[in-house]
């Protein structure tokens, strides 16, 4: 099999909200205000009433309720709403599935571990502190990274159920072992699924490209080659934290030159470490499954 036919075979990609997906297109056709932006969340009372829910959590420590998405935008900032409201819509996709074959919840615990680790890298990366929505694009990224492992095991039990035993089993990471199996892997899938939901380019290159780095495009787009650097470490801080269940259990350090790629010494490794820490306990009070 290869993707397009995986594609073929598929009936039903995983879908996010129509609010969701209506970010992103404008998003994408650079028509989205901070006014625009409350506007359209404002359409869906649900993800509304989340969107202040999680506002007013301890998590971000507001003094004074905010009681609309309008004031939300305001006072916590166009990029931190927006990713919020994105990541709300992603998470009802690791929610809403039956039949499953691995942990979903441990799985969005680790997504949400590697979005915090990517954007606390970003934050001390001096390639990508020059733009400040670029902290908050690693945290959605990294919330995506691994999203087409849903796409499997929604839409390709079987073979799925032989990558998971196999990979628990062998020193192959799943990747290389689904490419052996199915002929692609999670990041293409992945990839397809954030096509199919509006989600900016760069995004998709970011979910294809998580487990290879170096094969990234560094020359014409450098923050693009950080933002897969960020979430490819981001992913081995979350797992060597234990922060959430991936569905590869094998490990790797992080290395001084994955570290020099992103232009953050080494003595910086500790203070990132420990506020992905102290941010991931945080957001477990926020983010609770059950939300």
């Amino acid at each position: 099999m290869n993707l397009r036919d995986f594609l073929k075979k598929v009936k039903d990609l995983p879908t996010i909200s129509a609010v969701a997906n209506e970010i992103n297109a404008c998003d994408k056709n650079d028509s989205l205000t901070a006014k625009s932006l409350g506007t359209i969340i404002s359409r869906d009372p649900a993800l509304t009433a989340t969107v202040l829910k999680l506002a007013n959590s301890a998590y971000y420590g507001m003094a004074r309720e905010i009681t609309s998405t309008e004031r939300a935008v305001t006072i916590l900032g166009f990029d931190t709403i927006k990713s919020l409201a994105l990541a709300i819509s992603v998470f009802h996709v690791f929610k809403n599935q039956e039949g499953q074959l691995f942990d979903l919840k441990g799985l969005w615990y680790h997504s949400l571990a590697v979005g915090l680790a990517a954007k606390h890298l970003a934050l001390h990366s001096p390639i990508l502190t020059c733009d400040k929505a670029l902290p908050e694009q690693a945290f959605i990224c990294g919330i995506l990274h691994d999203i087409g492992k849903i796409a499997f095991a929604q839409n390709l039990p079987t073979e799925l159920a032989e990558i998971l035993k196999q990979t628990r089993s062998g020193n192959l990471a799943q990747h290389e072992i689904e490419k052996s199996i199915l002929g692609f892997n999670h990041q293409k899938a992945g990839q397809a699924m954030a096509d199919a939901w509006n989600f900016p380019v760069d995004y998709q290159t970011v979910i294809r490209m998580h487990h290879a780095p170096s094969a990234a495009p560094a020359g014409d787009n450098p923050k693009i080659a950080a933002l897969i650097m960020a979430v490819y470490l981001g992913n081995k801080i979350a797992k060597a934290l234990h922060l959430g269940e991936s569905t590869d259990p094998h490990m790797a350090k992080v290395m001084p030159e994955d570290l020099r790629n992103l232009r953050i010494s080494n003595q910086s490794l500790p203070e990132i470490v420990q506020q992905t820490r102290n941010e991931y306990a945080q957001c477990l009070e926020a983010w609770s499954y059950e939300m």
